[in-house]
C-alpha cells in the first residue's frame, strides 16, 4: 500500500485540494477518506496496490465483507436481484443477450435468464461463480473472457467503486456493446442522508471501506460517465428503509431493515423513500448509459 505520506490528489481533476473527512473507516484499516475541493470526489488515500489489490480480491474480499457461503448468500440476494429485473424490465427482451460484472451467485442472471437470448457473468470469486454456473449461468472470471461486439446490455451493480480506473474500465466497455446497447450501473451515493446529513458516527466508521475506491455523488459519476464517452441519465434508488436508518440512530450498527415494520406502514415507507430520491439524499444511485459519437 502506498505510504500514508505521499501526494493527495483527485483521480477526477488531478486537484491537491483534497480535505480529509473522517478519521476510520471500516476495520480499523489504514486509509482514509478524502473530499476533493474542486470537483468533489471523495476518495480513499492511500490505495492498495495492484498486487495487493489482486491478492485481496483473491483471498479476502468475499470472507471479509460477506462471510455467508453460496447458498446462503444466493438467497439473500435474491429479494434485490428480484426488484431490479422488475425496475429494469423495460431493458430486457428475448432477442438481447446481456453481460452482468460482477455476478457473485447469479440471482441476477439466472432471474433475468428467461427474459432475454442469453446471459453471461463475470465473477472474480471461484465459489460464486461454480455456483452460478451450477445454475446455468455461464461465468469468466475476466472481461478478456468475452467477445467485442457480444452484448445488448452490459449491467454493474455496486462495482465501479471498486475500480482503480474506472474511466478506463467503461471506455473498454464500450467495446463490448453493440451498436445501440446499453450501459447499466449502480453505485453508493455519497449523499447517502446516512453520510451527508444524520452523520452517525458508527455509522460513518462502517460506511468507508477499503474494497471502495471512490465514493460518487451525482454530478461526479456524471462526470465519470462523460468522459468515458457515454450520454447518460442518472436516477436515484432508496436500497434500506426507514428502519434501517432508525436502527443505526439507536443502536450504532447494521442489521435494522424491516425492524419497525409492525409500526412502519407501507405508506410512510414509501413516502419516506420518496422525500429522499426527490431530494437525491438516497443511498443508491443508477444510470442508464450508452455510447456516443
Amino acid at each position: 500500500m502506498r505510504g500514508p505520506g505521499t501526494r493527495v490528489s483527485c483521480y477526477l481533476c488531478g486537484s491537491e485540494d483534497c480535505t480529509q473527512v473522517h478519521d476510520r473507516i471500516r476495520y480499523g484499516l489504514p486509509p482514509r477518506p478524502y473530499r476533493c475541493g474542486r470537483c468533489g470526489l471523495v476518495f480513499l488515500h492511500p490505495r492498495m496496490d495492484p498486487d495487493e489489490e489482486a491478492r485481496f480480491y483473491r483471498e479476502e474480499y468475499r470472507t471479509r465483507y460477506a462471510e455467508e457461503p453460496a447458498q446462503a448468500s444466493f438467497e439473500a440476494s435474491l429479494p434485490e436481484a428480484r426488484e431490479r429485473v422488475g425496475r429494469f424490465q423495460g431493458l430486457l427482451a428475448k432477442e438481447l443477450d446481456i453481460l452482468e460484472i460482477g455476478c457473485a451467485t447469479g440471482a441476477f442472471l439466472s432471474l433475468a435468464a428467461g427474459q432475454v437470448r442469453s446471459v453471461t457473468g463475470i465473477e472474480v470469486t471461484p465459489g460464486y461463480a461454480a455456483f452460478a454456473q451450477g445454475l446455468g449461468v455461464p461465468v469468466v472470471a475476466s472481461l478478456d473472457e468475452v467477445p467485442e461486439g457480444g452484448f445488448d446490455r452490459i449491467f454493474l451493480f455496486h462495482v465501479l467503486e471498486h475500480l482503480q480506473d474506472p474511466i478506463a474500465y467503461l471506455q473498454a466497455l464500450r467495446g463490448k456493446l453493440r451498436p445501440g446497447g446499453k450501459l447499466v450501473l449502480e453505485v453508493p451515493n455519497v449523499e447517502d442522508i446516512l453520510v451527508s446529513v444524520y452523520r452517525i458516527r458508527e455509522h460513518l466508521d462502517f460506511y468507508w471501506e477499503i474494497a471502495h475506491h471512490y465514493y460518487f455523488s451525482r454530478d461526479t459519476l456524471g462526470v465519470v460517465l462523460s468522459r468515458a464517452g457515454y450520454h447518460h441519465e442518472i436516477l436515484p434508488h432508496q436500497r434500506y428503509d426507514l428502519s434501517n436508518h432508525i436502527y443505526w440512530m439507536l443502536y450504532g450498527k447494521p442489521g435494522g431493515k424491516g425492524y419497525f415494520s409492525g409500526i412502519f406502514s407501507r405508506e410512510l415507507e414509501r413516502e419516506y423513500a420518496k422525500c429522499l430520491k426527490d431530494r437525491f439524499l438516497s443511498d443508491t444511485l443508477y444510470a442508464v448509459a450508452e455510447p456516443g459519437e
